[in-house]
């Protein structure tokens, strides 16, 4: 049988780019040249030593460690991104970019309820389509069915550009589709969990709709109508022990 899947997407909505603050070539310290440097030639490991060091000096910028932390998120060391991201909010509790990296860690460190009490934060702040995106995924994924739904309903009022996308794992292959489409599809998985099925279907449509080459979309549908088709078939044979509903990943 067929199963109604669903994989992580790969989180996109904050491209993080190695933020620099203008220092003075004369003034600036070995350390930060080293990493000016490493940072032209897109060498991460040797920019966060060299950022490691910097930050140890007497009167050191602490906007570095910002950036330390997301060049921590960058190389997927989420432990020490997260250390960081947390020092730093210390200090400015509502800063959004750091706010997101500890989101993305808690995240990616398997402690979903915590990274839901993020994004919660978060979407309130910036209403931010990506942000309803993964928080609508991280309720998903522990099942809190009736939030996710009504985070996918607050959805229906926010703007959605032809540039937003998400890409997404099916199996070994990694796809890229419209961010709204994606948000049709949690939608529709938890609809469908919800015994909701007629209204699943029409989201995975919907998801379709936008996006004709979106491989889960594609995938539900077609689990959701074999097992109705078994059903049926169950039922023309008056077994009264139809199929189970498929197991969602």
């Amino acid at each position: 049988m067929k199963k109604i899947v669903f994989a992580s997407f790969v989180t996109m909505f904050c491209s993080v780019a190695i933020a620099q603050t203008a220092v003075s070539k004369t003034n600036a310290s070995q350390h930060l040249k080293v990493f000016n440097q490493a940072a032209k030639t897109g060498d991460m490991a040797t920019g966060i030593l060299a950022l490691n060091y910097y930050i140890l000096e007497p009167g050191a910028n602490a906007l570095y460690e910002d950036t330390l932390a997301m060049m921590y998120m960058q190389s997927s060391s989420f432990v020490q991104a997260y250390y960081w991201a947390e020092k730093r909010l210390a200090v400015n509790a509502n800063d959004l970019t750091l706010l997101e990296i500890k989101g993305v860690c808690l995240s990616k460190l398997q402690q979903p309820k915590e990274a839901i009490a993020v994004f919660e934060k978060l979407y309130s702040k910036t209403k931010s389509p990506f942000h309803a995106y993964k928080l609508m995924d991280l309720q998903y994924s522990i099942k809190r069915l009736a939030e996710c739904l009504g985070t996918a309903m607050s959805t229906d009022q926010l703007e959605f550009k032809p540039d937003y996308v998400v890409n997404y794992n099916a199996g070994d292959e990694v796809g890229r589709t419209y961010l709204q489409a994606g948000i049709h599809n949690i939608r529709a998985l938890a609809l469908y969990d919800l015994d909701k099925k007629v209204e699943a279907k029409s989201y995975f449509e919907k998801a379709l709709a936008l996006d004709s080459n979106f491989v889960l979309a594609k995938q539900n549908i077609e689990a959701m109508n074999t097992i109705a088709n078994e059903a049926n078939k169950v039922n023309t044979n008056n077994n009264t022990n139809p199929a189970s509903p498929a197991i969602k990943q």
